[in-house]
C-alpha cells in the first residue's frame, strides 16, 4: 500500500509450489506471515484492502483456505501476536477463526544445571544401552532415516543442515542424538535433539520409545551445550500449554509469548 510514493503498508502471502519435504501436500492452502500499516495510519481500512487483495490472490492460485501462519520453512511467528491487541480483532473482523494458541518460552541458562533426576534417568538409559552423544558422522544416515520416519516435514532440513554446519566447523552438540545399537550392530536413533545460538530445538522422541526419559537427557544436554557455548538464555517460538507443562516448565522454561493461529476458508463461488 503506497500513498504519494510512500509505502504504508504491506502483507506477504505464500503459495507454495514446492511440497515441504516429505510432509502431507497443502496445494489446497495459503498462508499469510506479515501484515504490517503504518501507526498513523491505522483504522483507515488499509489492512484490510491489503489482506483482501492478498485472499483474491490465493484464491487465483486455487488455494481453499488462509492460515496466519504455520508456513514453514519461513513462518516468522507462529500466528497472531498477542502482544499487538488490534491484531486479532482485526482478523475475527476479516472472518478469521481461531485454531488454537501457542506460546513461546524461554530459560536462563547462566545457572542451569542438570538436576539429579534427570542424571539418574540417563544413568537408567546408559544400562539399557542407550546412549545420549553430540552427532558423529556414523550417526549421519540413520539420524536423517529416523527425521523422515517420525517427523514429517521441515524437521530433516533443520537435521541436514545442522549436519552441513557441524562438517563446516560448529560444535557437534549443536545435534544431540539418543541411539542404541542395533541388531544388525548398526546404530539405531531413538530420538535428537538441536539448537542455533540461543534458538533451542527441534526435539524429538520416536513414538515408541517416549516415556522413559530420552526426551529429558536430550533437552538438558542440549540446554548444557548452549550454557557452555557462552549462550545466556534459550528460547523457542512455538510449544503448547500441555507440552510445556510437562516438559520445558521443569527445566525453568517460562512463557514469552502467546501468538493465535488463525484459518479462514475462502469462497470461491464467483
Amino acid at each position: 500500500a503506497q500513498e504519494a510514493g510512500e509505502t504504508v503498508g504491506f502483507c506477504l502471502a505464500i503459495a507454495r509450489q514446492v511440497p515441504l519435504e516429505n510432509a502431507p501436500p497443502d496445494s489446497d492452502r495459503g498462508y499469510v506471515t506479515l501484515l504490517c500499516v503504518a501507526p498513523e495510519r491505522q483504522r483507515q481500512g488499509i489492512g484490510g484492502r491489503l489482506l483482501q487483495a492478498a485472499e483474491r490472490w490465493l484464491r487465483s492460485q486455487g488455494r481453499r483456505s488462509v492460515w496466519v501462519s504455520p508456513y514453514a520453512p519461513g513462518y516468522f511467528l507462529p500466528g497472531v501476536d498477542l502482544a499487538y491487541p488490534a491484531a486479532l480483532p482485526f482478523f475475527q473482523k476479516q472472518g478469521y477463526a481461531e485454531v488454537y494458541r501457542p506460546l513461546a518460552m524461554q530459560a536462563d541458562l547462566w545457572g542451569l544445571s542438570v538436576p539429579e533426576w534427570v542424571a539418574e534417568r540417563e544413568r537408567r538409559l546408559q544400562a539399557e544401552g542407550v546412549r545420549v552423544t553430540p552427532f558423529h558422522p556414523r550417526l549421519c544416515l540413520p539420524l536423517l532415516e529416523f527425521a523422515k520416519r517420525e517427523f514429517a516435514g521441515d524437521w530433516v532440513r533443520w537435521v541436514r543442515e545442522g549436519m552441513a554446519q557441524i562438517t563446516l566447523g560448529a560444535p557437534a552438540a549443536r545435534l544431540i542424538v539418543a541411539w542404541q545399537t542395533g541388531a544388525d550392530g548398526a546404530p539405531e536413533v531413538l530420538g535428537f535433539s538441536h539448537f542455533l545460538d540461543e534458538r533451542f530445538g527441534p526435539i524429538g522422541v520416536a513414538a515408541s520409545q517416549r516415556g522413559r526419559g530420552i526426551g529429558q537427557a536430550l533437552m538438558y544436554a542440549t540446554l548444557m551445550a548452549q550454557k557452555a557455548q557462552g549462550l545466556r538464555a534459550a528460547w523457542f517460538l512455538w510449544s503448547d500449554d500441555r507440552t510445556a507443562e510437562r516438559i520445558y516448565t521443569a527445566a525453568g522454561f517460562r512463557e514469552i509469548r502467546r501468538f493465535v493461529l488463525l484459518k479462514k476458508e475462502l469462497d470461491h463461488g464467483g
